[in-house]
């Protein structure tokens, strides 16, 4: 990285601001004028070394350490040059004063080592970085019992948490305080990290209370943040065990409506007392109404109890993070989720799934913190399953379950069904009112006209909702996909624009739909590995022309 030039209304006069600046040249005078000026403190009690890590100053910092500067040297604070690079994300000077026997265990007067620092001003990618090239200790606690999790959770740091619980940090270590991360999450009114740590660690660190004895939920609501204490406290109820009617109930409702509209249909409009008797034209429509409502129940009973295309999760056993029951505050929790792992073998797997593309690009949307798992191209975590699913398109109270890759042919299929089968009872409806009958009692036209009202009042959203599914299965594409495009970086191109790497073509689109081609991963690994082989061919290229 270069360094920027100095200031011009800021006089270079003595090492410290040549260092600041990043004055190399100023910096050699003043040092070979006074060798000992490397490891001298300035009027505050601040070293060169640190003035220049604080602001990334990678060629002063490489001068000042040939000429004896000691990294592990420290100010009145006890911190380091690394505590100084860690405060603006300054990682090619981290890298070069961890080369030179920097220490990333190391702490200051107040228990923070560099992690701890990093994890406080939100530089996700340095505490990557030091976690994979460095095998760093992230969970260590500070003189307060709070670790870098405390402090992201503290400062609303979502992308740091999903690292830190992702790479194993503690979720529900208490501090001095008994809070746990959420705890301060909540009190700090941090939505985003605390929704990503309540997700994660489920009922048990919900109801987790601190030292006065206050939830999360209590707490975000005392500190007038009354929209995060209701979230918190609705997903202390939800995560919990669901009866069936809290599982099921819509989708029993929606059954007793297509039952109770084909009974209103064959009573009210097939077996119409006083009516003319029906054609056969109207007949066929009719046993076309009865036959495809049924077939409809059956591709929704299928869309019900049918697995979404839930993915894996990264631990076996792994739940919400946290057996409920556990002493959570007391921080003898079981180690089977969140916390250190027990084994070289679990240690080798995390370090696995940690040496990721994905994250070595930076896109730390990718992890999901409770399956523990980096999630593939379209998948998405559904808060009401509390799994990750592929291809996720949304969940429907409707059928009681999430609609995703497995499921969504049926999905389609049920409402095309259903669809038709209102179309056609609509029509036969009011064929059979237009004419009439000889002695009809003033009763069938009534039923007749409700029928009429409670079909159309159905079929209308129904109607709405098949175009919009039938659209997107002939660009292949979800709801989810659609709604949160600007977020997805994998749904654009280089210059910011929409793209879809899923798209084949309408034709193609929507065979693979019903033949229910899992591909997306292949598609992934294809395209990241064209656009890794083409920075590579650009590199060359530029390295043959200079």
């Amino acid at each position: 990285m270069a360094d920027s030039a100095k200031p011009e209304e800021q006089p270079v006069d003595d090492v410290w601001k040549a260092a600041a600046y990043g004055n190399l040249d100023r910096t050699k005078d003043f040092i070979q004028t006074d060798p000992q000026l490397v490891n001298k403190p300035d009027a505050t009690g601040f070293l060169p070394l640190q003035w220049a890590a604080l602001n990334n100053r990678v060629a002063v910092a490489t001068f000042l350490i040939e000429r004896g500067a000691a990294v592990n040297a420290t100010d009145n604070d006890k911190q380091t040059p690394l505590h100084w690079a860690c405060v603006r994300g300054s990682l090619p000077c981290a890298e070069l004063l961890l080369r030179h026997g920097a220490r990333l265990d190391q702490a200051d007067c107040r228990g923070y080592d560099p992690i701890h620092v990093a994890a406080q001003y939100g530089h996700t990618g340095m505490i990557y970085h030091f976690k994979m090239r460095w095998n760093a200790e992230i969970d260590s606690h500070d003189s307060d019992g709070r670790s870098p999790l405390h402090w992201a959770a503290y400062k609303g740091f979502p992308d740091t948490v999903r690292l830190l619980l992702f790479a194993d940090c503690h979720i529900a270590r208490p501090d001095k305080e008994g809070c746990t991360p959420l705890h301060w999450a909540a009190i700090r009114g941090k939505s985003e990290a605390a929704h990503i740590l309540a997700q994660a660690g489920g009922v048990a660190l919900l109801e987790a209370r601190d030292a006065e004895g206050s939830t999360p939920a209590q707490l975000a609501t005392e500190k007038g943040h009354k929209s995060l204490g209701f979230f918190l406290a609705n997903l202390q109820a939800r995560l919990g065990k669901r009866s069936f009617w809290e599982e099921k109930g819509m989708a029993v409702v929606c059954l007793s409506l297509i039952l109770g509209l084909v009974v209103m249909f064959v009573h009210l409009i097939v077996m119409a007392p006083g009516m003319t008797q029906m054609d056969v034209h109207a007949a066929g429509w009719s046993w076309i109404v009865v036959l495809t409502s049924g077939a409809g129940l059956y591709f929704m009973y299928t869309v019900s109890y049918c697995d979404p295309g839930f993915l894996d999760t990264g631990v076996k056993g792994h739940g919400n993070g946290i057996e409920p029951g556990s002493p959570v505050v007391s921080g003898k929790l079981c180690r089977n989720g969140y916390g250190r792992v027990s084994s070289n073998e679990a240690s080798s797997k995390l370090n696995a799934a940690l040496n990721h593309p994905e994250l070595w690009s930076g896109n730390w949307g990718s992890m999901c913190t409770t399956c523990r798992i980096i999630k593939p191209w379209g998948a998405k975590h559904c808060g009401v399953t509390n799994r990750c699913v592929r291809r996720f398109d949304h969940y429907c109270p409707w059928m009681g379950n999430t609609i995703g890759k497995r499921n969504h042919r049926n999905f389609v299929v049920f409402l095309c069904l259903e669809t038709v089968a209102m179309a056609a009872a609509f029509g036969v409806a009011l064929q059979r009112l237009r004419q009439g009958g000889p002695t009809p009692p003033q009763w069938t036209y009534t039923g007749v006209v409700a029928f009429i009202v409670c079909d159309v009042a159905v079929l209308f959203p129904v109607l709405m909702l098949t175009g919009a599914q039938l659209s997107q299965v002939f660009r292949n594409i979800t709801t989810n996909e659609l709604s949160n495009a600007h977020r997805y970086q994998w749904l654009k191109d280089d210059n910011g624009r929409f793209n879809n790497p899923f798209d084949r073509g309408c034709q193609s689109n929507t065979v693979r739909f019903c033949q229910v081609v899992e591909d997306e991963e292949e598609i992934q690994r294809r395209v990241v590995m064209s656009v890794r082989e083409m920075g590579e061919m650009l590199k060359e290229k530029g390295e043959n022309m200079v």
